[in-house]
């Protein structure tokens, strides 16, 4: 298995120009001092041109991403198993405590033999996922019996709508009503442990703040401090929201005015650092959140140098709390499940209660006073902006409106923060390095599997797989990979057919990509209909409404083909008469941008041999049941 994380602690091995090291000692945020294994050289590399030692034999799948496990398939209940391991192996690795005694000391205090221990441990450090310590399932009856896809939204519906509400009725009353429906829909009624476990695995906090109010819940449960609790140590807790930045931006061929774009950011609380961004034209969406906490997470140097810009951004790694308002594209299954393999804890700040997200919000405001100074300024409101005309004076590109806000968060990163009484910068490396009291937390391991972290990010939607391929949003998508789990039946409840989860970047909805549940890989499924241009959701969206509005009934792919390919002439023809014009048209050309870089980023369509046949089961006999059982 190719190791996917680099561990930067004293004492770790790493690959640099094809030698073995060993890290001697942490130089700076961006440098090792570390000797080569075999001889006493001592050397200062680079943190950005090391890699974790290769596995003897290790051969690439083209087209592919090598994963252990569908993320959007793993239970709650799984989920809290692998956290129960994580806290079990947590001291085993922390570089200052004897491993020994830590060991002796978890074997004893919960009876799990050292052998385990010790091989979650490699699982985990091999690749720093959550997932990793998940429970190995057999082939046999265990793991196969979870509830059909269609009971979960039940159950997730009931406890949401019904149980979470000021009513208050009981785990009993709650698990009545999700049978009832159950029964109603002609599916299985889950047992009332099942339904208990759901609602267990809601924090106790957000359960009296939905049942009994967000006052009584931050009586019993918050800290009355004077500042966020947990924010002692870099990337302990993070903070991230959107905003429409008060600048217009211009096309990129006509010049011209076209509108506001979106960012969204990402702060550290302990230090200030902003550790990860996402500009774009599109508003607020699920994937908007998905794209910061990737770039947050993953290492910047070589994202940097794409973009022109030659600065020094040293924030890579997982956080430990990431809060976010409430907002609709926050609260979505893609994001929880997410944060559940790269063990975030994922909370949503209170309703009116701005403390908690403060310091997110005081960023913003320093952005949007930066942009008062660049041509094309909106300001904040009609006084301050007089007869300044912004449309007229716009003069960036959303790429130059990028780099320049790479540059200034460089400079804010250098500059003096009165709230913490020095700079962004010295106070994250102080809690990283140690000094001015702080003891070392040490660097972050760096994540290096890029595909994935990008794929467990995206959105997704559940299908099944037909003799035409998957259908999604009336467009058809095939390829050979999904032959085997044509009109495949739910391994369990066999009347039902079995969804899979198909992920997509809304920028380029030409391909997907599937889950393979044998060969565990990720695969880019494209287009039925491989005559078809790429676009995004967004112009589909536009066109399905236009069709509508038209009268047209028995909506399919090429007609609304057909509409965007009409859509984008006219678009051209009239970008350099109107602004919503330019607008769609600038809209395309972000999104081409972005299709050309996730052809460099994520699988492409590979050639690949579809996975072995499953399973087949031919009607609903008992005999046939039973026959699949034993499988």
């Amino acid at each position: 298995m190719t190791t996917s994380i680099l561990f930067l602690n004293k004492g770790d091995t790493f690959v640099h120009d094809d030698r073995e090291y060993v890290i001697v000692a942490l130089a700076d945020l961006t440098h090792v001092l570390a000797k080569a294994v075999g001889t006493q050289e001592k050397v200062l590399i680079d943190i950005s041109t090391i890699l974790p030692p290769k596995p003897v034999n290790e051969a690439p799948i083209t087209g592919t991403l090598s994963v252990t496990v569908d993320l959007a398939e793993v239970s709650d209940e799984e989920w809290k198993e692998a956290e129960r391991r994580k806290k079990l192996i947590e001291p085993l690795l922390n570089p200052y405590e004897s491993a020994k005694d830590a060991a002796d000391r978890i074997v004893k205090e919960s009876g799990v033999s050292r052998s385990t221990l010790y091989r979650w441990l490699k699982a985990y450090r091999e690749t720093g996922l959550l997932s990793s310590l998940l429970a190995t399932k057999r082939n046999g009856g265990r793991g196969k019996g979870r509830l059909p896809q269609e009971v979960e939204v039940i159950i997730r519906e009931r406890i949401e709508n019904y149980h979470l509400t000021e009513q208050q009725p009981s785990v009993a009353k709650t698990a009545k009503e999700v049978q009832r429906l159950c029964r109603s829909a002609d599916l299985p009624a889950p047992h009332l442990t099942s339904i208990r476990k759901r609602i267990e695995w809601i924090t106790q906090h957000e359960r009296i703040s939905r049942r009994k109010g967000a006052r009584v819940a931050s009586l019993q449960f918050d800290p009355n401090l004077g500042s966020i609790p947990d924010a002692e140590w870099p990337l302990a807790l993070a903070q991230m929201d959107h905003t429409l930045l008060p600048i217009m931006i211009v096309h990129d061929i006509s010049r011209k005015s076209i509108k506001r774009p979106w960012i969204t950011l990402m702060i550290d609380v302990y230090s200030r650092m902003i550790l990860g961004m996402y500009l774009t034209l599109d508003p607020p969406s699920a994937m908007s959140a998905g794209m910061c906490v990737s770039h947050a997470v993953l290492p910047k140097e070589k994202w940097l140098h794409d973009l022109g810009v030659d600065v020094s951004w040293p924030c890579w790694g997982v956080m430990g709390c990431l809060h976010m308002d409430n907002a609709r594209e926050f609260r979505g299954e893609m994001l929880r499940v997410a944060c559940h393999e790269y063990d975030i804890d994922l909370n949503l700040r209170p309703v009116k209660k701005p403390e908690y997200g403060a310091h997110i919000e005081r960023l913003m405001g320093t952005i949007s006073e930066n942009l008062k100074h660049l041509p094309g300024a909106t300001f904040s409101g009609v006084d301050e902006k007089g007869e300044y005309d912004a449309e007229s004076k716009a003069t960036m590109t959303l790429s130059e409106l990028e780099k320049w806000l790479v540059l200034m968060i460089a400079h804010y990163h250098n500059s003096l923060h009165t709230g913490i009484g020095c700079t962004p910068l010295q106070k994250w490396k102080d809690g990283l390095l140690g000094g001015n009291g702080q003891l070392p937390r040490g660097l972050p391991a760096r994540r290096l599997d890029e595909e994935k972290i990008r794929l467990d990010f995206l959105p997704f939607e559940e299908r099944s797989v037909q003799d035409y391929g998957v259908v999604l949003d009336d467009i058809y998508y095939f390829h050979d990979v999904l032959r085997p789990w044509i009109n495949s039946r739910d391994p369990k409840y066999h009347r039902h057919a079995r969804l899979f989860r198909f992920r997509r970047d809304p920028r380029d909805i030409s391909q997907l990509y599937f889950f393979d549940p044998n060969s565990k890989r990720y695969y880019a499924i494209p287009y039925r209909n491989t005559s078809l241009p790429a676009a995004s959701i967004w112009e589909l969206r536009d066109a399905k409404a236009q069709l509508r509005k038209e009268g047209r009934k028995n909506i399919n792919e090429h007609m609304l083909f057909d509409l965007i390919n009409r859509q984008r002439k006219l678009e051209d023809e009239s970008a350099e008469k109107t602004k919503v014009a330019r607008r769609a048209q600038q809209k395309r050309i972000e999104h081409d941008k972005s299709r050309k870089d996730l052809a460099k980023r994520l699988p492409t369509v590979a050639k690949a041999a579809p996975s072995a046949m499953p399973p087949k089961i031919e009607g609903y006999d008992p005999s046939a049941i039973k026959s699949f059982d034993e499988e």
